[in-house]
């Protein structure tokens, strides 16, 4: 405990908020969404993801790379950052960085987990507690049901349906198509309000979530594997809105 609490106040000591997100200097509560943003573990198209933050009004952001900078994920974070948008894959982090997120979780903080964030942390049951789902990699016993390998597919077009048209997130939206990856027979919590769902057979159904854990509200979007779905004029809008939601600015 002390050791990650030590880690923490130093990261945030020696860290500096240069380049994307926070200019150098201020103190973050410039009115703007702050959000820490995490990748790592599975390899992106790294310009048109960062540009689709660059451009999104109203929300500011500092990337950092999993498992390197992990010890971010404390709950000293709280005072700097609104939401964690999650866009990485590593497969774990250490048992003291697993409880420092937690407690961070606890702490509250908004939290957006999105794609192949499902996938992360495959050896830390409590992940699939936080976002609500679980890719399944090896064949897997959750709550009494035998769950095996989950399949993806590249480079689909299927049907996105708003099963919720009065959640805040979606409130207003279309169904609509989009051209992205395909997920199956991956695990969804039954306590999760699912928001947007597809009849794609080679997709589970539910594709879009909302829950809770601790004191932070998250939001699990399936969507968004490379720039062709993320240049479909509804995905940044589903992924403002949810950040928005996250953070308690939308209602």
């Amino acid at each position: 405990m002390r050791q990650w609490i030590a880690l923490a106040i130093a990261g945030l000591v020696t860290w500096g908020f240069a380049g994307n997100g926070f200019a150098e200097g201020t103190d973050g509560h410039s009115g703007k969404i702050r959000v820490l943003l995490t990748y790592g573990g599975h390899g992106f198209e790294e310009k048109p993801f960062f540009e689709m933050f660059d451009k999104m009004e109203g929300i500011e952001y500092k990337a950092i790379k999993l498992p390197d900078q992990a010890d971010m994920l404390n709950p000293a974070a709280a005072e700097q950052f609104d939401v964690i948008v999650m866009y990485d894959l590593v497969p774990r982090i250490t048992p003291q960085q697993q409880e420092a997120f937690v407690a961070l979780l606890k702490k509250g903080i908004g939290v957006v987990s999105l794609h192949h964030n499902m996938g992360a942390h495959r050896d830390w049951d409590e992940f699939r507690k936080i976002i609500g789902g679980k890719f399944i990699f090896q064949e897997c016993v959750i709550d009494g049901e035998t769950y095996k390998p989950s399949g993806w597919a590249h480079g689909q077009d299927y049907k996105v349906i708003i099963a919720d048209p009065e959640h805040p997130i979606t409130r207003g939206l279309k169904d609509f198509v989009i051209h992205d990856e395909t997920y199956k027979d991956y695990y969804t919590a039954p306590n999760v309000h699912v928001i947007l769902k597809t009849d794609c057979p080679n997709n589970d159904p539910e594709i879009g979530w909302v829950t809770s854990y601790g004191n932070s509200r998250v939001f699990y979007l399936m969507l968004g594997h490379d720039h062709l779905a993320w240049s479909n004029p509804n995905y940044p809008i589903l992924l403002k809105r949810g950040i928005e939601w996250a953070a308690g600015r939308l209602k």
